[in-house]
């Protein structure tokens, strides 16, 4: 990490992971309801659904009932918008759906524990089918503002026949899990 990532994960205070707390959370989904980010969104216990079109792929999550589209004719522009998922254009590279993504704002975090990243973000996934029930993502996030070298991870997902859920980020229900759950645990412990 450069030395201003650094200090932003050290200023993560995370529901989840090794610094996990309850106390004085800053992690934008449980606090906002804001988007995950990518790659994150993988971190979640929730489906996605490819759909592809002659000139678009659609990736459709569960979680918050999010969806990304990705170009497949097409270059990305010169000065994209900065979004909470970015510019995605596609290709396939034999049997790989390979997504190159751009012009991220810097809202999101890249997982659970609190990896920050900057706008000049620059992701690309690599979604393959092992066999017909697993899907591998390997992803490869670059951002020289953030971290000295690109690194890489990588999600195996399997097939389910279940259908996708609701499963929305909703402020009031954050609100009750913040006061029934939260609150209580973090308390002072006299009773």
């Amino acid at each position: 990490m450069t030395p201003w990532a650094l200090e932003k994960y050290k200023s993560a205070r995370p529901p989840f992971g090794p610094n996990a707390t309850f106390e004085g959370i800053n992690d934008p989904v449980q606090l906002y309801c804001d988007p995950p980010g990518i790659p994150r969104i993988y971190n979640y216990p929730w489906q996605l659904t490819l759909l592809q079109t002659p000139k678009v792929v659609y990736i459709l999550y569960e979680f918050t009932r999010t969806w990304r589209s990705v170009a497949m004719e097409r270059g990305h522009p010169k000065d994209p918008d900065s979004t909470w998922l970015g510019d995605s254009v596609g290709r396939y590279e034999w049997d790989t759906l390979v997504v190159d993504t751009i012009g991220f704002n810097d809202k999101t975090w890249l997982d659970h524990p609190g990896h920050p990243h900057t706008d000049a973000l620059h992701i690309i996934e690599r979604f393959r089918r092992l066999d017909h029930d697993t899907l591998e993502i390997l992803f490869t996030v670059d951002d020289p503002r953030a971290y000295t070298k690109p690194f890489t991870g990588r999600r195996l997902l399997a097939s389910s026949a279940s259908p996708m859920g609701e499963t929305l980020c909703s402020m009031s229900e954050n609100d009750s899990f913040k006061k029934q759950i939260m609150d209580p645990t973090v308390g002072s412990g006299a009773k």
